[in-house]
Formats: C-alpha cells, sequence, structure tokens
C-alpha cells in the first residue's frame, strides 16, 4: 500500500512538473500578460526592491508579495512569471494532498482541473498577486484540515500581506476554531499582521499602517457593473468542465452534509462539514464579496475576472466530488481510467480553445513594443521621458523610478520649459488626457515641441512622441 502510494506521488510529481514545463514555455514566448497595467507595476514594485526598500512595505504592491518574489524578479519579468508558476505546481501538489485525506478517489485529476482552469492557466504566466494567495490560501486551510492548527494560522495570518481579502479568510477561520473548540489558538491568526505592524513602525510608517494607508478604501475609480457579470463569465474563469464539475460537487457536497446530518456542530465537525467551512465559504465569501464590490462601484473593483483566480485551489477540490463518485463505480479499471482521461481532456481542450498560447501581442500592447523597439534606438543619454502609460517605460526596459522618466503629472504644459534640459513627452490617447490634462493638441500647438514619431493602432491607440531640445 505505501509502495503504490509513493508511486501514485511521484507520477503527480511527475505530472505537476511537465505542466510547469509547458507553463514555462509559454510564459518566456509570451508578448502580453492577464494583468495588462499592473503586470508591469507588479513588476517594477519586485524587481526594484532591492533598489528603493521602501516596496517592500507597499501596500498597493502587497509586502508579503514582494518580499517572496523579489529574488525572482531581480533577474527580470520573466523571473516573476516563474516564481507565479511555482505557486500554482505548489497549489497544486496541496490540492492533490487535499484530496488524499479527504479519501478522493482519483486524486490526480485535481491537478488537472485547477493547472488547466482557463484563468489559472493564464494567470500562473503573469506578474500578478493572485497566484501566491491562492497558494496561500489552499495551504492554511489544508493545514486547518490536517489539525496542524500552529502552522495553520501562521500560514493564515499573512494572507492580508498577499491580498487585502485575506481580512475575510483570517475572520472565516477565526469562526472555524471557534467551532472546532480551538479557540486559543486565535491568537496566532494575526501573527502576519504584529509582525508586519512593527517593521512599518519603526520604518517610518504607522502602527496601523495596514488600516491607515490601505488604498482601497471608498468609491471605485473604474464605475460599477451588473450583479451578474462574474457569473457571465464562468467560461473564461473556470471553463465549463470545471464549472459544471463545481456545480456537481457543491450539489453533493450540500447533500451530504443534510443527509449525514453533519450540520450539527455540538458533535465534532465531520469531513463534510470541514470542507463546506474550510473550502465552500472561504470561496463563496470571496466571490460574492467582488460581485458586490462591483456592482455597487466600491474598493477600487474593476470588475476584473482575474482575481477569482484566488479561489480556484478550492473549486477544484470541491469539483472532485463527482470525480471521487465515478472512480468508486464497479466498472472495469480501464473504463474508471478512460473517463477520467475523457474528463481531463475536456479540460484541457477547454483551456486551450479559450486562448491561444504564446499569446500574442495586439491592441496597445502591440503598438507599445513597436514603439519602444524604436525609441531605445533614438533617446539620448540623460535625457528625460515624460509618460502617461507605463507600457512605454516596460518595454524600454527601463526604471520608471529614474529621475530621467517621470509620469505625466508633473509635466508643465505651458509651452515655456524654463530650465528645461532635453526630454522627450509620450503622448497617449488613453492616459496623457484624462488622467494628466495633456491634450494633444496643445502639444501640437507648442512651436517648441517637435513631434518626431506617432505610432496607431486605427483608433483604439495612438502613441506620439514629441521631443524638445533647449536653445544652445
Amino acid at each position: 500500500m505505501k509502495i503504490a502510494l509513493k508511486t501514485e506521488k511521484i507520477l503527480v510529481l511527475t505530472l505537476i512538473t511537465g505542466i510547469g514545463a509547458l507553463l514555462s514555455y509559454y510564459a518566456y514566448y509570451n508578448e502580453i500578460w492577464e494583468g495588462g497595467g499592473d503586470n508591469y507595476w507588479h513588476y517594477y514594485l519586485t524587481h526594484y526592491a532591492y533598489r528603493y526598500p521602501k516596496f517592500f512595505l507597499n501596500h498597493w504592491g502587497k509586502p508579503l508579495f514582494i518580499l517572496l518574489s523579489s529574488p525572482f524578479s531581480y533577474f527580470g519579468f520573466y523571473g516573476l512569471n516563474l516564481f507565479n508558476i511555482l505557486c500554482g505546481l505548489g497549489s497544486a501538489w496541496v490540492c492533490y494532498l487535499y484530496c488524499k485525506a479527504l479519501e478522493f478517489r482519483g486524486a490526480w485529476m485535481s491537478v488537472i482541473i485547477l493547472l488547466f482552469s482557463v484563468l489559472y492557466f493564464m494567470i500562473l504566466q503573469s506578474a500578478m498577486t493572485e497566484p501566491l494567495f491562492s497558494f496561500l490560501l489552499i495551504l492554511s486551510s489544508y493545514f486547518f484540515y490536517k489539525e496542524k492548527y500552529i502552522a495553520a494560522t501562521i500560514v493564515a495570518s499573512f494572507l492580508i500581506y498577499s491580498r487585502s481579502e485575506g481580512m475575510f479568510m483570517i475572520v472565516l477561520f477565526s469562526f472555524y476554531l471557534l467551532l472546532n473548540q480551538k479557540w486559543k489558538y486565535i491568537p496566532l491568526l494575526g501573527t502576519g499582521f504584529l509582525i508586519y505592524s512593527f517593521v512599518g513602525f519603526f520604518a517610518g510608517h504607522d502602527f496601523l499602517w495596514y488600516f491607515t494607508e490601505n488604498p482601497y478604501a471608498g468609491k471605485s475609480a473604474y464605475g460599477h457593473g451588473t450583479w451578474l457579470v462574474f457569473f457571465e463569465r464562468y467560461k473564461s474563469i473556470f471553463g465549463s468542465p470545471h464549472t459544471w464539475l463545481l456545480l456537481v460537487g457543491i450539489s453533493m457536497l450540500l447533500f451530504y452534509l443534510l443527509r449525514n446530518k453533519e450540520y450539527d456542530i455540538r458533535k465534532p465537525l465531520q469531513k463534510n462539514l470541514k470542507v463546506f467551512l474550510l473550502l465552500f465559504l472561504p470561496a463563496l465569501v470571496f466571490f460574492f464579496f467582488h460581485v458586490y464590490a462591483w456592482a455597487e462601484g466600491k474598493y477600487a473593483s474593476a470588475g476584473l475576472e482575474r482575481v477569482m483566480a484566488c479561489i480556484l485551489p478550492c473549486t477544484a477540490i470541491i469539483a472532485m466530488y463527482p470525480i471521487h463518485l465515478i472512480n468508486r463505480l464497479n466498472f472495469n479499471i480501464l473504463i474508471i481510467l478512460g473517463l477520467n482521461i475523457l474528463i481531463a481532456n475536456s479540460i484541457v481542450k477547454e483551456n486551450f480553445s479559450v486562448h491561444a498560447y504564446p499569446m500574442g501581442a495586439w491592441g496597445v500592447e502591440k503598438v507599445e513594443r513597436e514603439a519602444a523597439n524604436w525609441f531605445k534606438n533614438v533617446r539620448e543619454p540623460n535625457s528625460t521621458v515624460y509618460y502617461a502609460h507605463p507600457g512605454i517605460i516596460f518595454f524600454c526596459d527601463e526604471d520608471p523610478y529614474s529621475p530621467l522618466n517621470k509620469e505625466c503629472f508633473v509635466f508643465t504644459n505651458t509651452c515655456e520649459f524654463k530650465g528645461q534640459q532635453h526630454f522627450y513627452y509620450v503622448w497617449d490617447n488613453h492616459f496623457s488626457e484624462s488622467a494628466c490634462g495633456n491634450k494633444l493638441e496643445t502639444l501640437m500647438n507648442c512651436t517648441k515641441l517637435k513631434l518626431i514619431k506617432s505610432f496607431e493602432k486605427e483608433e483604439f491607440f495612438k502613441l506620439y512622441f514629441f521631443e524638445y531640445k533647449p536653445e544652445n
């Protein structure tokens, strides 16, 4: 039995490694990544953290994400991609172990369900924070299930520094400990908060800087949408096979809870109730928080589906309920294996039918890549660049925090330029005017500015390069 289990683990690790190699290949050749401009800023904060140590406490960038990923991103954007891929592979391994602990047959299928989920496969190739959060969430949940409460609470306590939604998870885990009569471990859920509060305090922040520097308070600048947006995007989040498995899994979970009367909290918590509290409830709260935030236009929500990658390890395990049932059927082992392979194939096929990999540049990124390749060859040394869209600096592989690279917020729009040295202004039709108030017409009418190049993608995206050289 032990030999068979060891062999199975080796096969699962081989499967995870193979998928990891595939992800790494695509990440290397991708021209664009899920996350848009946020990719660039997360990369900047991690890549330049050693040059600007204050970034290690950047609230928006997520301090724990910056701390753990910075050794990877130090070597470039691809290094940060590899960090996220490792987080995803770690989540897949924990999902497998979780399924074994739940005594699910066909536990290896959880790896396929998770890693080939449409959104998860794509987000692992990015520079975003969701993969780390998903790993910490499933790892802490697994430790709770295995009754390793010290490890569980300490890992969970750092969730808030990988993504702000971690606060909800800490509340839910506190509730779980109370129901499980393990209340003495609840103070450990404050471990991460205390450590970072003291670090922040000695670094010049307020002791409660996690709350006082919260970048997500108040009304969202991105507007609002409908209550159904995340439901409507199920195919680009889970994929159809994952969705159907999840819906059946939820139904089976609730059925077992009612049939076995596991909802009686006066008794020791049973398996299905633990799954409900440690996997289903966190995923449900996370999902509906973002539904609410986008519908009401709050907490800087932009209605982005990528945030749902955080809970996909949880949903992947719940989706294993019907897989377990199939593997318990009194059929020939070859038939059972064939059914598993058929389901796995549908999941993989769905993933590649939604997105083509490696992902080629189009729209904004295509224009910026072309423009950056040109600009790197014409920019003169020690010249200043004013820009609005971060992509141009990213594709030029420049430090956006250098005194020579400035956001257009600080650009003077008077056309006087007294005391100014040689500079370029990169105007784009997305942000330059709306965010910085720099109208194209004003720049064109400025005799001291010379339009040296323009790049356009029809009416969708335009880049205009202006140059100013002081008179000798």
